[in-house]
């Protein structure tokens, strides 16, 4: 495997374990505690003080933020490898791709 595929690998896989765990750690607070699932959203700026305080909603909505996350940091991998690699083309291209992804996630807010 070479480099990039190496860090593409660790990434995704890395984004899906700790997504998977987030989400796990949601649904059995609300099995404990008898709840049925949460259907809140917590804020990212709430998303502290809701984990301190062990909310459910709060490991469920990081766990979705992760995996939504995960390709971002794999672009943003890409980049680094790439430019390590010397490899001006690609990280060129690859920005452009990190660059219309976050483009579109600005526009999708609006």
């Amino acid at each position: 495997m070479d480099p990039v595929e190496r860090m593409v690998h660790r990434v995704l896989q890395l984004g899906i374990v700790v997504s998977v765990a987030l989400l796990a750690v949601g649904l059995l607070l609300d099995a404990a505690r008898g709840e049925g699932l949460s259907t809140e959203v917590v804020p990212i700026a709430d998303l502290p003080a809701a984990l301190a305080d062990l909310q459910s909603a709060a490991f469920l909505s990081l766990g979705l933020i992760v995996l939504i996350g995960t390709p971002f940091v794999r672009v943003a991998g890409s980049i680094v490898t790439f430019a390590r690699q010397h490899d001006r083309r690609y990280v060129v291209v690859t920005s452009i791709v990190l660059v219309v992804m976050l483009i579109s996630v600005a526009v999708g807010r609006a």
